[in-house]
């Protein structure tokens, strides 16, 4: 009984002992050559580290993070000193590291971490492998130049064996993600020839197919954040509708209610929001619509709540919206509404007497306003704020007696709200029946553009 009861006890603190040593994190590192210094375990989001802890090495060069809380699995990087970093595949919570500060890369060596064993070993033959076809330079030999080319071929298909050999692995999943996409060959035309779009059309529909959308891991690491941005700036030309589509396409890659789900709803969203490309504005309402209030279970009540405020003032605003109508004051006190201006073409030109950019933007207006006037063009420009003497001088200063000069007296109306007016100088351009054609922070060259379209 005796020796069943130790045997017992001995099971339950074995079990215990696993238990307490699974828990957190734990990363042991001996750094030959290295003493009391301070190191950081930092974690990457988007472009940017963030330290998540520190150790101090002590004089056997040995240093340990260690934390009761398990950490965020990820791409993180180890600090040593201000000199020397070397990125690690935080998965596994618990494991050691072991290298030569002299030649900390070539010199690592990891235990109790697959992730890092394999993302290393191909890291330091493809380096390997680099410099070998490096050191062949610029050669006219044949025979040189192709081996070049030899050693190039077998250093990328030894990339895509690796990924299918571990596939499934985050070291595999980030290594997939830096490699360029594979171009198959493009289909040929009725005429013979291959399709000259056909390299644009496959970069669309495939941009994202090595990037594993399901994955939360990639949020920490800073490929996911480039490739969004990457993507749409190179596709700031397409319409509206085109642009909905892709990003239903790249969030069909993801599942609902999942972390990286409303990671790039919330990255496409904000791009869109901040856009200078004019009509973009119309995605990110979309977006909102879609992915903010048609999944709610995601946000919290105040994001919804604001989301929603957004989209009732936003949705009025977009191109070929008929714009809200204002009342608004004269110099004389005279109430003038924006809908009864007979005009074929009306610039909004919402302002602000304390603006920089409008002080110098005003002059330019004044003589776009002069030379198509006789065209049939007004200037129908609000103030923001509600002070008589300074909008009376501001508008004999830069020669604004053209426009229709409107303000505000009683103060009851948010144009930051309904008309979107964010920044200052905030521009419309709408057509006769006062529907927007063009808006946005734009060029005198761009508005002059769509004012001749409408006027010519």
């Amino acid at each position: 009984m005796n020796k069943l009861f130790i045997a017992f006890i001995a099971l339950s603190i074995l079990f215990c002992s696993e238990h307490i040593f699974s828990q957190g994190y734990r990363i042991d590192a001996k750094l030959k050559g290295l003493k009391d210094s301070v190191c950081y375990l930092t974690y990457y989001y988007e472009n940017l580290n963030y330290i998540q802890d520190s150790a101090k090495i002590n004089a056997n060069g040995e240093l340990v993070f260690q934390g009761k809380k398990a950490l965020e699995q990820g791409l993180y990087n180890l600090m040593i000193g201000h000199w020397q970093s070397i990125d690690l595949l935080v998965v596994e919570q618990h494991f050691s590291i072991e290298a030569d500060a002299k030649d900390l890369f070539n010199t690592l060596k990891f235990k109790g971490s697959r992730e890092n064993d394999l993302f290393y070993s191909y890291q330091q033959k493809i380096i390997k492998d680099a410099q070998r076809i490096a050191s062949i330079g610029a050669v006219s030999d044949s025979l040189l130049l192709n081996k070049q080319y030899a050693l190039q071929y077998e250093l990328e298909l030894y990339k895509k064996k690796f990924i299918k050999a571990f596939e499934g692995t985050y070291a595999a999943k980030l290594i997939k993600a830096t490699m360029p996409m594979d171009l198959p060959v493009a289909p040929k035309l009725d005429n013979g020839s291959e399709d000259p779009l056909w390299a644009n059309q496959f970069f669309v529909e495939h941009y994202f197919d090595n990037y594993d959308l399901s994955d939360p891991r990639m949020i920490r690491t800073p490929y996911l954040y480039q490739a969004v941005g990457a993507y749409f700036e190179q596709l700031y030309f397409l319409p509206t509708d085109s642009l909905n589509h892709l990003v239903d396409k790249i969030l069909a890659k993801t599942q609902s209610k999942t972390e990286i789900r409303k990671y790039l709803v919330t990255k496409m969203a904000n791009f869109f929001e901040n856009s200078k490309t004019m009509g973009h504005d119309a995605v990110f309402v979309y977006i909102m619509q879609n992915y903010y209030l048609k999944e709610p279970q995601m946000w919290d009540e105040t994001t919804i709540k604001l989301v929603k405020e957004r989209v009732y003032y936003l949705d009025k605003l977009l191109i070929g919206r008929k714009i809200p109508n204002v009342t608004l004051s004269d110099f004389s006190g005279k109430e003038l509404q924006l809908h009864q201006i007979n005009a074929k073409c009306t610039i909004v030109y919402i302002y602000s007497a304390d603006c920089g950019h409008c002080q110098q933007f005003t002059p330019q207006l004044v003589e776009l306003a002069q030379k198509y006037a006789n065209k049939g063009l007004k200037v129908f420009a609000p103030i923001f704020g509600n002070d008589l003497e300074t909008w009376q001088n501001f508008v004999k200063q830069y020669k604004m007696e053209s426009f229709i000069n409107t303000i505000d007296r009683t103060g009851d109306i948010s144009f930051f709200q309904e008309f979107d007016a964010q920044y200052t100088p905030t521009i419309y351009i709408i057509d006769a029946q006062k529907k927007i054609v063009g808006k946005g922070n734009i060029t005198i060259k761009n508005m002059e553009e769509i004012v001749r379209k409408i006027l010519l």
